[in-house]
């Protein structure tokens, strides 16, 4: 079951106190609606209810989704000094077979349910992100600010990624061949530490960066 807590806040531009709902946790098998509703950023949606100003929250949140075997715990950069790695080890033990990871953005939170439920493997995607972002600064000569994962289709043989490109950060689609994906399994693997599985890890492109480095300096 997801769980929730009511908090009063106050509206940063004209003072108004506004009850909301706080989202400690989600069940997307429980609660499908609230899965829907977190994607499309009502979740984390705040309008004041007397001036109308309106902002994405952020706080601390975990998502559980047991069909599919992972657990991602939102821990905006805000919140992660206060919560320790030991802190969630303490929370959720006995879960080997739950992929755990950590995030501290929302897009990154999106991004990481897409991925799992598409039945991918997060590192082994981070790891091929990292490497179509190289391609795409040499085609467009300018530098990519960021990306994510947007596309996965067996039928089209495409695995794919939506890049933001220079300083107004224009989006550039980059697909390549679900073998690139294949060959990039072992490059991922490699950079797993022992036990990496019982832990909330953080596999992002600083991750893939240094998966990559170490697979080609022990080649």
């Amino acid at each position: 079951m997801s769980s929730t807590l009511t908090k009063n806040i106050s509206c940063p531009v004209c003072g108004t106190q506004n009850e909301i709902t706080v989202y400690k946790t989600v069940n997307a098998n429980t609660d499908p609606d609230l899965r829907t509703a977190l994607l499309n950023g009502e979740l984390l949606h705040f309008k004041c209810m007397d001036c109308g100003y309106e902002a994405e929250l952020k706080y601390p949140l975990l998502y559980n989704d047991v069909k599919n075997a992972f657990m991602i715990y939102y821990l905006p950069d805000i919140d992660r000094e206060t919560i320790t790695d030991e802190d969630l080890e303490k929370q959720f033990p006995d879960l080997d077979d739950i992929t755990r990871r950590l995030v501290s953005s929302f897009n990154e939170l999106k991004e990481k349910i897409h991925i799992f439920e598409s039945g991918l493997d997060d590192e082994v995607i981070e790891v091929v992100k990292a490497a179509l972002k190289d391609v795409v600064e040499k085609r467009t000569n300018d530098t990519v600010e960021g990306g994510f994962f947007s596309k996965y289709s067996t039928s089209e043989d495409r695995i794919g990624f939506t890049f933001f490109v220079g300083e107004d950060k224009e989006q550039f689609v980059q697909t390549t061949r679900l073998e690139v994906y294949e060959k990039s399994t072992p490059v991922a693997k490699s950079f797993d530490a022992p036990n990496a599985h019982r832990h909330f890890r953080t596999i992002n492109r600083d991750w893939a960066r240094n998966a990559i480095y170490n697979y080609r300096k022990n080649k």
